[in-house]
């Protein structure tokens, strides 16, 4: 009598493979320095670079100053633990942060040029409605054209323009929004 094959998906024997060829957990080494910036948060991850995890389970984080790297040091425990967390194993066992002279430059450079951004940046005129008057102004300069359609979409034209000049007048500006998802500015 035939014995029946229990067959399993590749993405369940694939993890319990690695962890039998690999005892000393290296495999965790590139993942835990990839998932350092999601695992910090965006505001850590700005002035940090994970670096590597080193064969006593030790992960080295480089920083921007002395004063990041003792903050987090306090913060150490909290970290590994999310960090551990999003590996799903206790691949981390602490965690060591190095100042770096390249991280450093890395973040000037980075602030500098979101500082340029921000300056240059254009401010956006909010439009200011246009009164009765105004608004009976812009229909009969709109009138002097015969084609109803045209004539329809020169006053809508119109009226944009003037309401966007009369808050430029006013000095009725807003700022750009700023978008969560790129942290890039979208106009609105």
């Amino acid at each position: 009598m035939a014995r029946a094959k229990k067959t399993r998906p590749l993405g369940e024997i694939v993890p319990e493979v690695l962890k039998r060829a690999d005892k000393s957990g290296r495999r965790y080494g590139a993942l835990a320095v990839n998932a350092w910036g999601a695992v910090a948060g965006d505001e850590i991850a700005r002035h940090t670079r994970g670096y590597a995890l080193r064969e006593n389970r030790e992960m080295v984080v480089f920083v921007d100053t002395a004063a990041w790297a003792s903050q987090l040091s306090l913060m150490s425990e909290d970290l590994k633990e999310r960090l551990n967390a999003h590996l799903g194993e206790n691949a981390v066992r602490s965690l060591r942060f190095t100042v770096s002279r390249k991280v450093k430059e890395e973040t000037e450079w980075r602030s500098a040029a979101d500082q340029e951004e921000r300056f240059y940046d254009p401010e956006i005129v909010a439009p200011s409605p246009l009164d009765e008057i105004e608004l009976a102004q812009a229909a009969q300069v709109a009138d002097a054209v015969r084609d109803p359609e045209l004539k329809d979409a020169a006053l809508r034209a119109m009226v944009r323009d003037l309401e966007q000049k009369k808050g430029a007048r006013r000095g009725v500006t807003q700022r750009p929004l700023k978008s969560l998802s790129d942290g890039r500015e979208k106009h609105g």
